[in-house]
């Protein structure tokens, strides 16, 4: 029956990488199932296809991207909201829930989020439903899944709809879980017989493991609804996941027996099980009872595989793992999400061919957080930054943008368009069995008549073109999947065994399975399909879930007045090793394809002897670097910069590769400072550095030295976190911001100096803002809550800048 008017609301999202946008989808597919309309649409419609003054019931969901900035999609929205001329009453019509998406890692965290939600009611907007707040730091899922588990009842009593509209079932189940098997230890696991009571049904014991459903008005066949009214009448989300899902659960280090040995991704064994199964079947027509937003799997008569993936004690007790789990998880029912409709239509041609280089990267769709076009760089030289013994691989590429001159600052960020490692490809489109066709034309379509509202092939995916093309230059294959992908993938598991533990991952109860064993490891799918190896998904499938592949920022440490035309990056290469799950070693995708494709013309620790610029003229006459090409181009909300004006003093803070802005910056001081009327009036200029060892990884050492000596730099503090361990020296750049309290204190509180702090998120950003804060209360001789105020106030002045990561 058509849904009636009254039942719509208006969804809204503002997206960066398309996170927002695939929760608001999931809301907007999942509505018509509780009598709603979603009508969606993204931020930047504002005005063309929506109209906020005029609306009754909105749901908004966005990220922050920046130094707290809303996404480029909402930038015009949120000045519309911002401006000073609206009166208080302006939106005293309009009820909302919002959802915002963040990173705690970040100061900033939910920024954009937080400021549409306190502008929405200073303008006289009512909240009808608690505004949530999702961390990508422990997981977006924990607090998504549950805020949009109450949404839809919160909807649905504001705008009168009948709950009994949508009715849900309430299973009983006997479970009786047979476990006398015994482990590749010797250890037998012992028979558990589980009556379970469930809203105040017994649940007897059935050999059939038989299910009744009746119909009832709840949401779910727990005990409590997924949504209370607060005494001020807003509902409010019941965050009803397991108490040890809300903050990531540590992941030991643990004993891991594969169940492939992965050791080279081109391994005719890949994905191979060379296991047998010891599992009883379990009936697929009485162990799942499907309901309208959930599906309830129960667990039967189910011998645990004897070779199962288990991690084990110091006692020998097995203990949970990627494949495994126990009590009381494994003797649960679990509730999955609904399957998503299919929508994908893979189709090969065989007698068509494609001019791939034609086509344009990631099928013309524009990228994220770009300012310019896509410029294809030359590299002029990859120099490696390190000794050989560090225990990280620093390298430095210059890129030559050509005839094309890319405007930029120093502080700015430049974007790396990326690429799959080709054997990683190879081996995942091996284990798929796709690997004769990978590279025939092939065509992909929505599928007709599919139950997917509004489905369209990804705009990023060329709709013809071939496997090999897509899984190398459009989808991530490292991102851990999302629970959506594990329902997914429980379709297509023919060991039952493994099904179930597939379908735990992706239930409600296994959230903090999925947190411990999939997203904290950083699992990629290659990870999953060999834990599984019964698990063999179509390639449409896939595509209907896996995301974009996004392109990677990198800060630039050069200049536009010394090099026109050239850019300069550093980064370290990522090694991610084997353990906690992850099958195989993996590099970063963009610094390892980066270290790839320059292998060749890499010069060892010539960094350390000889200047850039004489690398750079070397390698130019070398026919090879005309081939070696990185796409690349200029980024968005850009704000990490120092001013023109010398005579204002700066203190930058960057160990390890954070020191590669500061590279910049100095260099450009250097060229500014040359045309100063008056050289006195240059500012005091500070850089705190540090790495391990002073021998081994001491980047940029003698141009930083060149600096000091010619006075481009004032003070040049260094420390080395593993040298020198049994002495008092500093370790740490936040110990020498503190050994300097008192001078940092004078420049920071008198002379109105600008604190530029980049590098790692987790833990130096924040030891150093700590460390700040304490300078501050030592000179002014207060409270660190009113220091912390005072840092603050110096954030809102950007007079304390950070350009840090994960």
């Amino acid at each position: 029956m058509p849904v009636s008017t009254k039942n719509r609301f208006l969804l809204l999202y503002g997206s960066q990488t398309g996170q927002a946008k695939a929760i608001s989808e999931e809301i907007a597919e999942n509505a018509e199932k509780f009598n709603l309309t979603a009508d969606l649409h993204c931020l930047s419609q504002t005005e063309k296809k929506f109209n906020i003054e005029r609306e009754h019931c909105v749901v908004i969901v966005t990220s922050t991207t920046g130094d707290g900035e809303p996404p480029d999609t909402a930038h015009k929205f949120v000045r519309r909201l911002k401006k000073k001329t609206l009166p208080s009453n302006h939106l005293e019509n309009l009820n909302y829930a919002l959802l915002g998406l963040g990173d705690s890692n970040y100061t900033n965290f939910c920024k954009n989020g937080k400021t549409i939600d306190r502008r929405l009611e200073q303008l006289g907007a009512k909240r009808f439903y608690e505004s949530g707040w999702a961390d990508d730091a422990v997981g977006l899922e924990i607090a998504a899944e549950p805020w949009m588990e109450g949404l839809f009842p919160a909807i649905q009593k504001f705008l009168s709809v009948d709950i009994n509209t949508t009715c849900y079932d309430s299973t009983e189940t006997s479970c009786r879980t047979n476990q006398s098997e015994s482990n590749e230890n010797g250890h037998s696991l012992h028979e558990t017989r589980i009556n379970q009571m469930e809203n105040g049904h017994d649940k007897g014991d059935s050999q059939e493991n038989r299910l009744e459903s009746k119909s009832m008005p709840g949401l779910h066949s727990d005990e409590s609804s997924p949504a209370l009214l607060s005494p001020n009448g807003i509902t409010k989300p019941v965050f009803s996941l397991d108490s040890n899902c809300d903050k990531t659960s540590e992941v030991t280090s643990s004993k891991l027996n594969s169940i492939t040995n992965v050791d080279n991704l081109s391994s005719s064994n890949l994905g191979k099980s060379d296991r047998n199964t010891g599992t009883d079947n379990i009936d697929s027509n009485t162990h799942i009872n499907k309901t309208d937003s959930s599906t309830l799997i129960t667990k039967s008569k189910l011998n645990l595989n004897q070779n199962e993936l288990q991690t084990l004690d110091k006692e020998g007790g097995c203990q949970p793992s990627l494949t495994t789990s126990l009590p009381p998880l494994s003797e649960s029912s679990v509730s999955v999400p609904v399957l998503s409709a299919a929508y994908l239509k893979l189709e090969y041609l065989n007698d068509e061919t494609v001019n791939l280089n034609e086509i344009p990267l990631q099928n013309g769709c524009p990228m994220p957080s770009a300012s310019s076009e896509i410029t294809m760089a030359r590299v002029t030289s990859s120099s490696v930054l390190t000794k050989e013994e560090a225990v990280k691989k620093t390298l430095c590429l210059r890129l030559n943008t050509q005839k094309k001159i890319m405007e930029y600052l120093p502080g700015d960020s430049i974007s790396v368009v990326v690429e799959n490692d080709e054997n990683e490809v190879e081996a995942l489109l091996k284990r798929l069995s796709v690997l004769k066709c990978v590279d025939t034309t092939c065509s992909l379509t929505v599928i007709e008549g599919t139950k997917k509202k509004n489905a369209s092939v990804p705009s990023h995916i060329p709709p013809l073109c071939t496997l090999r093309h897509i899984f190398t230059t459009c989808i991530d294959l490292r991102e851990p999947p999302k629970k959506a992908l594990f329902r997914a993938l429980v379709e297509y598991t023919s060991d039952q065994g493994q099904k179930r533990r597939i379908q735990e991952l992706c239930s409600k109860q296994g959230a903090a399975d999925y947190t411990q064993f999939v997203r904290q490891p950083s699992l990629s799918l290659m990870d999953i399909l060999n834990a599984f190896p019964s698990c063999i998904p179509p390639v449409e499938r896939l595509l209907e879930h896996l995301p974009r592949l996004q392109p990677r920022p990198y800060s630039v440490c050069s200049s536009p007045l010394v090099n026109p035309g050239i850019i300069e990056i550093v980064f370290n290469v990522v090694q991610i090793p084997v353990g906690e799950g992850r099958s195989y070693h993996k590099n970063g995708i963009c610094t390892g394809m980066l270290d790839r494709i320059t292998k060749n013309v890499q010069t060892k620790e010539v960094a350390w002897e000889n200047s850039a610029d004489n690398l750079s003229n070397t390698l130019e006459k070398l026919d090879i670097n005309d081939k070696i090409q990185v796409p690349i181009f200029t980024r968005t909300n850009q704000y990490f910069h120092m001013s023109d004006d010398l005579s204002i003093p700066i203190i930058m803070v960057g160990p390890g590769t954070g020191v590669a802005p500061f590279v910049g910056f100095l260099r450009h001081r250097q060229a500014l400072k040359t045309d100063m009327s008056d050289p006195e009036l240059y500012g005091n200029t500070w850089l705190f550095y540090g790495c391990r060892h002073e021998k081994r990884d001491y980047i940029y050492r003698k141009e930083l030295e060149d600096f000091l000596s010619t006075g481009i730099l004032s003070h040049l503090c260094v420390c080395f976190s593993r040298d020198n361990q049994l002495q008092k020296s500093p370790q740490y750049v936040q110990d020498n911001i503190r050994n300097n309290s008192t001078e940092l204190s004078t420049l920071i509180m008198e002379k109105n100096a600008t604190v530029f702090v980049c590098g790692d998120a987790k833990n130096m950003a924040k030891d150093v803002n700590e460390a700040f804060i304490s300078v501050i209360q030592s000179y002014k001789g207060c409270t660190a809550e009113e220091a912390k105020r005072e840092l603050m106030k110096m954030r809102l002045h950007k007079r304390y800048l950070e350009d840090v990561w994960t």
